[in-house]
């Protein structure tokens, strides 16, 4: 996992954003990855409240977006923000996926999608 590094960065931009004079929540959208978002999630927002204390955790919203994958059973194609996701065409796993994960912090409403 690499969410110490992640959440060092990301503590240096909510940072200098509080400082800019940013207001509101910032949000994390994130696509793909080998972890599951729950995982993800947690390790990231442990990893923040170690490098920046005094940062809020609600300030930021973390947002998994769906990816393409495809069904072990099927093959049929399919999206869904879950490395372990199940097909929704017929309930068999979705296949090991090497989709890197990408993502982009802004503050906020409205841009995931």
């Amino acid at each position: 996992m690499h969410e110490a590094g992640l959440a060092a960065t990301i503590a240096i931009e909510l940072l200098e954003g509080r400082r800019a004079g940013q207001t509101g929540e910032a949000r994390l959208i994130v696509r793909g990855g080998h972890d599951e978002p729950e995982d993800f999630d947690a390790s990231l927002r442990l990893h923040l409240a170690l490098a920046a204390p005094d940062l809020a955790s609600p300030m930021l919203e973390i947002v998994h977006l769906p990816v393409d994958r495809l069904c072990s059973g099927c093959g049929a194609p399919f999206r869904a923000a879950r490395p372990r996701a199940v097909c929704p065409a017929c309930g068999s796993a979705a296949l090991p996926s090497a989709t890197p994960q990408e993502v982009e912090l802004g503050w906020g409403r409205g841009r995931a999608g």
